[in-house]
């Protein structure tokens, strides 16, 4: 990946984010970690209700279980609960306003926003970070009896861990941009350009696949992308995917409402 020069504070930051998965016993001062919430609740949000919560997690069972044996773990939440509890102290129910989808939409893209936010703040501190799901594999009914989470209006969306890192540095994954970044209207790739970014994929120098040349080679795959279709893409347990839905619906984030007379 080539290497970006002559760039200001903020874009050597963002330019330098990676994801971390070892990290050592030094501790994140509580005034750091103060500085990456404050960033976070900063980012932007609709309406500026800040449907989300954040849990901070600090218990080393549970951070070596789920969050890669990180310092601190940031759980973000869509979340509508604080809200409807203000509404209802004011006298109003206005639980049919998450509107299912566009609600459920717009309350995980203000986790998204504020957890983002957060991990540019802990970068910034010299502070690393692994964006994981890893909650999504577990059990979700006991996920929420030990974070004691509300049963409706709340799902646990996406975890930062952080952490000082252990690892040597790595080089930076690489990204495509053809196919990904479009200017004034869509455009789908030809077929001339599905090759080339194939051929973009299995060329280890640009490091975009998850493993090398070598292994996607014993296991039988010429392009890196064949081996990711039929090994990661097949990856996810059923009980996994029919666990994450049953909480969603348990939430009732994707309620639909009465008055939309939907079939």
């Amino acid at each position: 990946m080539k290497k970006e020069t002559n760039l200001n504070e903020t874009l050597n930051v963002l330019f330098s984010l990676k994801s971390v998965r070892n990290y050592s016993r030094k501790e994140i001062k509580k005034k750091n970690l103060d500085l990456i919430l404050k960033a976070a609740i900063r980012a932007a949000n609709s309406g500026n209700r800040q449907v989300y919560s954040v849990i901070v997690v600090d218990d080393k069972e549970l951070m070596k279980k789920y969050f890669y044996g990180g310092n601190k773990a940031l759980i973000f939440l869509v979340d509508y609960n604080r809200w409807f509890d203000l509404a209802r102290h004011l006298g109003y129910a206005i639980e049919e306003s998450v509107d299912g989808m566009r609600g459920f939409t717009i309350s995980s893209m203000d986790a998204m926003l504020a957890a983002q936010s957060a991990a540019i703040a802990a970068k910034s501190l010299g502070i690393g970070s692994l964006f994981t799901t890893s909650l999504h594999r577990e059990d979700m009914i006991k996920v929420y009896e030990f974070l004691r989470l509300p049963e409706k209006y709340c799902f646990p969306y996406l975890s930062l861990t952080l952490g000082y890192p252990e690892e040597v540095s790595k080089p930076l994954k690489g990204r495509v941009t053809k196919g990904v970044i479009h200017y004034g209207k869509y455009q789908s790739l030809s077929q001339e350009e599905l090759q080339e970014q194939i051929a973009e994929y299995d060329n280890e120098a640009n490091n975009l696949g998850l493993v090398n040349e070598q292994q996607r080679k014993e296991e039988g795959f010429d392009h890196y992308l064949s081996y990711y279709f039929a090994k990661w893409s097949k990856s996810q347990p059923k009980q996994e995917i029919e666990n994450f839905y049953a909480t969603l619906q348990r939430s009732e984030l994707f309620k639909v409402k009465k008055f939309l007379n939907l079939n």
